[in-house]
């Protein structure tokens, strides 16, 4: 037997789906509309979005039911509720017995006897729901404090929002920020939560005795302008500089290279497997070698394989090892973790952060550190060498971040 058209769309009219903060309230509401006798056919916690579409409050939402005209059969308790996040259990679905096991139900039998399971389903589930609700409850505190951005005032979310800093890193900064105020500005009390998320260290130009310096990162970054302005610095210190490339497949990356080189009085050497590189870290003679990396993933036979920590290890060349992940200010947090995937197997030691004078989110001070836990160390702010690059400090940072009057600029 089949549904007329009438049938089918007075069955849907008898449904409707109510929300409620706890399954009560929901019920309460489906009452309002069914009476006492509505029947429950289905609940579930739902979300609705907060601010700038983060994760809001949660709510329980059931599809109810107008209650059947005749009265329910009499139904036995349903099995002891075992921990999940279904109200009702599974066995309470099951259809009644027919005498011809054979013969296929009808939808609208199916569907009445599923009304009737569930309604006495739904008068016994109600000695559970303090528990259920507790667990939601529970719930929502740990997903609360795993997003403490969300509790933050329109006005500091706004300013996160603007930063561009999103993530692990605005969850970091909203932490020191939700604590009670002072009555200072938003600004000041912005820069001191930054600071508790900044993490620096000192340029590898000022490592004394003799070091190895390689810049790694994605293509167009800035990796061979940043060695140029480091090795401009420590020549300018009277610290002897030999600058080598490991990118061949970068148009004019050799080239490039070599011009600086040139400019600096620096010994340049062109290398492209990691026996090359090894020979020719054994024969240098000067303070400093600086290495440009290729902008791609490091491979098992690659020059650049042989900065990884356990590779330049095996062999004490008297050199202190430096690995920069060269990032751009502007980077997403995504970024940043993708970054880090990509060239985490040369064990960056450090950060270097280009291109700040391009961006007016310079996000990825934070981003780079929240995904990698590595310390800031180099800033740079444009294309001149040697001026425009300073070492990694807090205030410099915080400065591009949340600047004061006139700030903004003076990181490099």
């Amino acid at each position: 037997m089949h549904w007329t058209a009438a049938e089918v769309e007075s069955e849907m009219m008898r449904r409707q789906v109510f929300r409620g903060r706890t399954l009560a309230s929901a019920r309460q509401a489906a009452e309002q509309v069914f009476g006492s006798g509505a029947v429950l056919l289905t609940t579930r916690e739902v979300r609705r979005p907060g601010l700038a579409g983060m994760l809001g409050t949660t709510e329980i939402e059931v599809v109810a039911a107008a209650p059947e005209a005749e009265a329910p059969p009499s139904v036995p308790p349903p099995p002891p509720s075992r921990p999940s996040t279904q109200l009702f259990a599974q066995e309470a679905y099951a259809p009644e017995r027919r005498p011809d096991v054979a013969a296929v139900a009808t939808l609208r039998n199916e569907l009445r006897s599923e009304l009737r399971s569930l309604k006495a389903s739904s008068l016994q589930s109600d000695r559970g729901a303090p528990d259920l609700l507790a667990e939601l409850a529970a719930l929502r505190v740990a997903i609360e404090d795993a997003t403490p951005a969300l509790r933050l005032g329109d006005e500091a979310a706004a300013m996160l929002r603007r930063l561009g800093i999103e993530g692990s890193a605005a969850a970091g900064v909203a932490r020191w920020l939700k604590g009670p105020e002072d009555g200072r500005a938003l600004s000041e009390r912005m820069r001191d939560a930054l600071s508790e998320a900044i993490k620096v260290t000192a340029w590898p130009i000022a490592t004394p005795g003799r070091a190895v310096i390689a810049l790694a990162g994605p293509t167009g970054v800035g990796k061979t302008t940043t060695i140029a302005k480091l090795a401009a610095h420590a020549t300018i210190d009277r610290r002897s500089v030999t600058l080598v490339t490991c990118d061949g497949f970068r148009v004019g990356a050799v080239e490039q290279l070599q011009r600086y080189a040139t400019l600096l009085g620096a010994q340049f050497v062109s290398v492209g497997t990691a026996e090359e590189l090894a020979r020719c870290l054994d024969e240098a003679t000067t303070d400093l070698v600086f290495v440009d990396t290729a902008g791609r993933r490091p491979t098992a036979d690659g020059a650049e394989s042989l900065l990884s920590a356990q590779s330049f290890g095996e062999r004490d060349r008297g050199y202190a090892r430096h690995v920069l992940l060269c990032l751009p200010a502007a980077l997403r947090a995504q970024d940043a973790a993708s970054a880090l995937k990509t060239f985490g197997s040369l064990d960056p030691t450090a950060l270097a952060i280009t291109k700040i004078d391009e961006t007016s989110a310079p996000s990825g001070l934070l981003h780079g550190t929240a995904a990698s836990g590595l310390p800031l160390s180099v800033l740079c702010a444009g294309q001149e060498v040697p001026e425009h690059i300073a070492q990694a400090t807090v205030a410099a940072i915080l400065d591009q971040l949340v600047p004061r009057t006139g700030a903004r600029g003076s990181a490099a």
